[in-house]
C-alpha cells in the first residue's frame, strides 16, 4: 500500500543581505519528520492561490496547518491592537485556500497553534487578539522554554469527544507558545479541551463527512509524549484510511 500524502502547510523567508532575491518556503524538521515518522510522506508547497490549492490537495490525502503569525484580525471583522503581533496577509490567504480545499475534497485536517486559530476563523469564530491583555495571565500560555521539553499547563477534555475516546483522560498536559487564542468558535466547532482558565484549546468537526482536529498547543513538539504520538497517528491513520 503507497503512503499518504499530506501538504504541510509553509512559511516564507526572504534571506538577506544577497545581491539579489531570494525567498524560501520551508516547514520545520517537527513539522514534517513526525509525520513521516508515523508513516506519511509530507509536501511543503508555497502560497497558492485558491485554484492552485484546490488542485493539490484533490491529488493528495492530508493537510497539516503548522503554527507561525498572528492571523490578520480583518478575517473576523477586528481591528488589529497594538498587542496583535506581527501579521502576513499573504500567508493567511493561502493557508485558507488549502483549508477550504481539504474540507471540500473531504482530506483529513490537522491544525495547530497559529493553524488552529486560523481553521476556527475559517469556521466562523473569532480570537483573543492578545491573552494577557483581554483574558488575563492565570495560565502563562507563552511557554517558549517549556516546548519540547515538558507540560506548560493542563487541559481538561471534554467527555465523549473523539479526544476523549482517543486517550481515555479527563485531563491532559501540554505544551504552550501561543498569545492568542479562540474567543468565539463556529456552529460546526464542537469544543473537545479547555484550560483551566476557560480557554477552548481544541474542537473538532466531522460536518457533512470532513475529519478535522484542532489544537492550539504543537503536539508535533511533544515527540517523546505517548499521548501526543496518539494525536499524531490519529491523523495519520485517518488519511490512510481516507485514501482512494
Amino acid at each position: 500500500m503507497r503512503k499518504p500524502v499530506i501538504a504541510v502547510t509553509s512559511s516564507k523567508k526572504e534571506i538577506p543581505d544577497l545581491p539579489f532575491e531570494y525567498i524560501q518556503y520551508s516547514a520545520s524538521h517537527a513539522e514534517v519528520g513526525v509525520l513521516m515518522e508515523r508513516g506519511a510522506l509530507t509536501v511543503i508547497p508555497p502560497f497558492l492561490s485558491d485554484e492552485d490549492a484546490d488542485r493539490l490537495m484533490a491529488g493528495l490525502d492530508g493537510l497539516f496547518v503548522t503554527g507561525g503569525a498572528d492571523v490578520n484580525p480583518a478575517l473576523y471583522g477586528e481591528e488589529k491592537l497594538p498587542e496583535c503581533g506581527d501579521i502576513e496577509p499573504d500567508r493567511d490567504a493561502s493557508d485558507l485556500a488549502l483549508i477550504k480545499a481539504a474540507l471540500k475534497h473531504k482530506k483529513p485536517v490537522l491544525a495547530v497553534c497559529r493553524g488552529s486559530q486560523l481553521c476556527t476563523v475559517h469556521f466562523g469564530g473569532s480570537l483573543y487578539q492578545d491573552l494577557p491583555t483581554q483574558l488575563g495571565d492565570k495560565i502563562k500560555h507563552t511557554d517558549l522554554y517549556n516546548t519540547t521539553k515538558e507540560d506548560s499547563h493542563t487541559v481538561n477534555i471534554v467527555p465523549g469527544t473523539p479526544l476523549h475516546n482517543l486517550l481515555g483522560k479527563d485531563v491532559l498536559g501540554v505544551n504552550s507558545t501561543h498569545h492568542q487564542g479562540f474567543k468565539t468558535l463556529g456552529p460546526d466547532s464542537i469544543p473537545m479541551a479547555y484550560a483551566p482558565d476557560g480557554l477552548c484549546e481544541s474542537w473538532y468537526s466531522e460536518k457533512d463527512g470532513t475529519w478535522i482536529r484542532v489544537y492550539q498547543w504543537h503536539p508535533e513538539m511533544m515527540d517523546f509524549n505517548d499521548n501526543m504520538d496518539k494525536i499524531l497517528c490519529d491523523f495519520v491513520n485517518e488519511c490512510k484510511n481516507r485514501m482512494k
